[in-house]
């Protein structure tokens, strides 16, 4: 009987307790524990592939445009910024918030200087806001099960701090926050909850998002919905966001049909 009540106890889903809706309603002070910062689209995953591909660190600017200034102390550094209307990287940056378009870019060996309106904001706020008890992650769809895993062992409280987007509460961000919660408690995700989240994260931006343009269709298609593709567990190190993940990749979830 007890047994059964442990088991039972450990796959409690404590998502409720650990979620922070916005970026605007993180604390002015914070508790000790893990803060997992969650920008599915695109900050989070672009962070992810930025280390996947081998850059020395990403260190997240106070406000857009100090990229320009950490580059000049830092000749070596690759920095992103926004996107044109054609979804180039806005003059004078290497590129902009876009998993996919990183790809092509080298940085491997190199620092990666970047920002963005929530997710980055988010990092910022909890970088200057923290303290020596409190640890910063990036977390998304496409991690969300080595994050879980990395964060299970440790008996401080974690929070999922889900961006949101100009305000306002973004699906996209809930269910890579409730995937992470989810992985964390040890709680099994069904295959036919992944394919509800894959159908959903396709429309979280409106029904037309992926015709946009062939880029933001990559973003979604090839990296939101590619659930746990990717054992990145980015952490912030010295004021830097660093790989802290396993040295190997996971198998992929399988993914849903276009």
């Amino acid at each position: 009987m007890q047994g059964s009540m442990g088991q039972e106890q450990a796959s409690v889903n404590r998502l409720d307790e650990r979620l922070i809706d916005r970026c605007e309603e993180i604390p002015a002070e914070l508790e000790p524990g893990h803060y997992v910062v969650i920008d599915t689209m695109h900050f989070s995953n672009t962070v992810i592939e930025l280390l996947a591909n081998g850059a020395e660190y990403v260190h997240i600017t106070e406000s857009r445009g100090d990229e320009f200034a950490y580059r000049e102390s830092n000749p070596r550094a690759v920095i992103g910024g926004g996107s044109t209307d054609e979804y180039d990287p806005e003059a004078g940056y290497d590129f902009f918030n876009s998993p996919s378009y990183v790809q092509d870019l080298d940085v491997e060996g190199r620092p990666v200087s970047m920002t963005s309106s929530n997710g980055g904001r988010a990092i910022a706020s909890l970088r200057e806001r923290g303290g020596a008890d409190v640890d910063v992650y990036v977390g998304s769809t496409t991690n969300a099960a080595a994050l879980g895993a990395y964060l299970r062992d440790d008996d401080r409280p974690v929070h999922l701090v889900s961006s949101g987007s100009k305000g306002e509460v973004a699906v996209e961000d809930h269910i890579g926050a409730t995937l992470v919660s989810r992985y964390l408690d040890g709680v099994p995700v069904a295959e036919t909850e992944l394919d509800l989240f894959r159908r959903q994260l396709k429309r979280a931006k409106g029904v037309d998002y992926v015709d946009k343009h062939p880029i933001r269709r990559r973003d979604v298609l090839e990296y939101a919905m590619d659930v746990n593709a990717r054992a990145v567990v980015p952490k912030m190190e010295d004021d830097v966001l660093v790989d802290a993940g396993p040295m190997t990749e996971p198998a992929a979830e399988p993914r849903a049909a276009d």
